[in-house]
This record gives C-alpha cells, structure tokens and sequence, in this order.
C-alpha cells in the first residue's frame, strides 16, 4: 500500500516543488512554538529542515522501479493531494491499472487497486478513518498464488 506518494518528482504541482526548493533552515522558525516543537522540545528544527530540503530538492523518477512491482499494489491519495491527477493515474497505470474495462464480472480487473479518499488533502489523508476502510480488506485478500 502505498499513501499519498509520486513515483516522480515532476508529478507534484509546481507550487509544492517550488516550496520544496525553498525548504531550510528559515522555515523551521515557527516550529520550537508548534504542537511538534512541544512533543519534541530537543529536535535541532533548523538543521532537520535543512537535512529536509536537501531532500526534497533531488530530482527522481522510479517509474522503471514501479513496473518492476509484482506483488498487488494499492495506491492511496487524497482527492486535494499534492500529487497532480495525471501524475497518479500514471502512476495506477505503471502498476497496470486502467489499461481497459473490467468485464461484467471483473475478470479484467487488475490485481492492484486505486483509492482517492474525498475531502482530504496530502496533510490531513492519515487522520481520515477511510484509509483504513479500504487499505484493511485490501491487505486482507490472500496472495494471489494461493488462491
């Protein structure tokens, strides 16, 4: 199960790779104040936001490590996530979803599924119970070779 993630950097909306640039040291100034600064008054917020956004500036693109996936897949996002719509349906498609209809009786279908929880966003997508609802039966089916 895979939550709220991109396979490639170019598939975020410009605006967030834009403050995913700009993310350092200056952007920690509110955090010692923050509900995180009070659960963890120890952390150096400047240099892990530095650690941050050097991170968040590389560049990547795995879209030949996600063909390379076997195992069933379900790819989970929230309906305002910072993940561009083509960008996830790629993303299902990589993974060999939406390749054609279903069937009348499923036949079709891929082994992997694809959820977009509504009224969510990339930050709020964990505090919804409906991940849960639909990763828990997903997690559930046995593995495909012992069926």
């Amino acid at each position: 199960v895979i939550v709220s993630a991109g396979f490639r950097r170019s598939g975020l909306y410009p605006e967030v790779r834009q403050a995913m640039d700009q993310m350092g040291p200056a952007a920690a100034a509110g955090m010692k104040e923050s509900p995180l600064g009070t659960l963890y008054p120890d952390v150096d917020w400047a240099r892990l936001f530095t650690k941050l956004g050097d991170l968040l500036r590389q560049d990547y693109d795995w879209s030949k490590d996600v063909t390379a996936i076997k195992a069933p897949t379900m790819l989970v996002f929230a309906d305002a996530d910072i993940f561009q719509p083509a960008h996830i349906m790629e993303f299902y498609g990589l993974l060999g979803g939406g390749r054609r209809a279903a069937e009348l009786d499923g036949s079709g279908r891929p082994a992997g599924r694809l959820a977009v929880i509504p009224g969510a966003t990339h930050y709020s997508i964990l505090s919804t119970t409906m991940v849960a609802e639909l990763v828990t039966p997903f997690l559930d089916q046995p593995p495909p070779n012992a069926r």
